[in-house]
């Protein structure tokens, strides 16, 4: 890298981040690792070594009653064809700066193993976020919306909390319907008193902190939620209601859920809560791709235009529909979590271009997207500042913008952008 890189590089170290998207309940989740690999195959770069065509491979080595000596005999091969990815880089890092060793090998396993994180120790595991400058975090977790409701469940000071969405409109029977509506110790027996409850538990989570709404629907079915009519979800909702042993599955099920999506984002309006989106890439192997462009979302864009909406993972592998929707509509963020680690070469490319073809204070830089193992949050924190200093000496160089610019977009990028967007009300960051 040149000169204009290190210099950046430097800089953005220095500033401090809004991670816009995690997992993470705090310590009393964080691992402790027993096994050296397991230490360090945690999260997407299971996918990379899955995908290496070793499944059964990978599970040999994983399985920890077996000697380390013949499991690494199994490993190393499976590491020397993936060891080159972004997911593999940041297991390169975790090793590096948290066990001091250079290269993955049996003896470096080994010295690791007497040295392994325990990250339900608070002061390790705040002292990794801390020291990694992570002075936020937006949380999508799975505790319960009724504990959170009751005060049952208290979030850490750090943390914010994002309501997940896809289960409340994705509902197949009388049962699910009476798991979420018992949170607040209602029933529902017509469609418009389940909306009515949903509104009921969204606004009690926003009076215990919440800050907006996160969907992944994508994950099962596609983001064109069309503007199905009352009559044709009620149809649906009054089948499966008036017998609990009946039910109906996806993609009987979509005219309901795509007429209780446009509810909730009406209901996301009258709250003043943004709502996240993800897009593109999905974790895991052998997954539908197509379904997940964020192209297919443009209806929602349209109708919803008083909902702020932040779209996830740069769209990839689809770039250019991605800076579209962010260029064209004033109700759209993007949200770079989780890319920098998908293929950074992306990352840099698609930030690079932002520049040109969006507002720069529409893009939000950062969000680890993993659970408590901290230190690969951490990791891919210190990758997307490579990424950004890499993208942004580009546009230094080419004479497009100065290095005070550059500097003040990475600001942006990394913290006043998502500071101002989820209203977090933190003091500005100047540099």
């Amino acid at each position: 890298m040149n000169a204009t890189y290190e210099t950046l590089r430097a800089d953005i170290a220095s500033i401090p981040v809004i991670d816009c998207h995690e997992h993470t309940n705090g310590p009393v989740s964080g691992p402790t690792y027993s096994d050296p690999l397991a230490a360090l195959v945690v999260g997407y770069v299971n996918s990379d070594l899955q995908s290496a065509g070793t499944e059964p491979v990978l599970a040999a080595a994983m399985d920890a009653s077996k000697p380390l000596e013949e499991r690494w005999k199994l490993f190393e091969e499976i590491w020397k064809r993936t060891q080159h990815t972004s997911y593999a880089r940041v297991t390169k890092w975790v090793l590096r700066e948290m066990y001091g060793e250079k290269e993955l090998s049996l003896d470096a396993l080994k010295r690791m193993g007497g040295n392994l994180l325990n990250l339900k120790n608070e002061k390790t595991y705040w002292g990794i976020l801390d020291k990694a400058g992570i002075k936020c975090r937006i949380v999508n977790i799975w505790v319960g919306d009724r504990k959170i409701i009751e005060g049952e469940h208290v979030l850490p000071d750090r943390d914010r909390y994002m309501i997940g969405l896809p289960g409340y409109h994705s509902i197949h029977s009388w049962n699910e319907v009476n798991g979420y509506t018992q949170q607040v110790g209602r029933i529902a027996a017509s469609l418009d008193e389940y909306v009515d409850i949903c509104r009921e538990i969204f606004t009690r989570l926003k009076g215990r902190g919440a800050i907006g709404m996160k969907d992944q629907s994508a994950y099962n079915r596609t983001l064109q939620f069309d503007n199905a009519t009352r009559a044709d979800a009620e149809k649906i909702f009054n089948f499966f209601m008036e017998d609990p042993r009946r039910s109906v599955g996806y993609p009987g099920s979509k005219p309901l859920d795509d007429y209780l999506f446009h509810a909730f984002m009406r209901i996301a309006r009258d709250l003043d809560m943004p709502v996240q989106i993800h897009t593109g890439h999905m974790a895991g192997v052998r997954n539908d791709i197509a379904k997940t462009n964020a192209v297919h979302f443009t209806s929602v864009l349209e109708l919803h235009r008083e909902v702020r909406f932040d779209l996830f993972h740069g769209n990839w592998p689809y770039m250019g529909e991605w800076l579209y929707l962010g260029k064209n509509f004033p109700n759209v963020a993007l949200d770079c979590c989780w890319l920098h680690i998908i293929d950074s070469i992306y990352a840099q490319n698609v930030l690079t271009e932002s520049v040109a073809a969006v507002p720069h204070g529409k893009i939000h830089g950062f969000g680890g997207d993993y659970g408590d193992s901290v230190e690969f949050a951490a990791g891919h924190l210190s990758i997307a500042r490579d990424n950004i200093a890499a993208a942004l000496a580009r546009l230094v160089d080419s004479g497009w913008i100065g290095m005070d610019d550059a500097r003040q977009i990475a600001a942006d990028w990394l913290f006043n952008n998502p500071n101002r967007f989820f209203r977090l009300g933190f003091e500005p960051v100047t540099v």
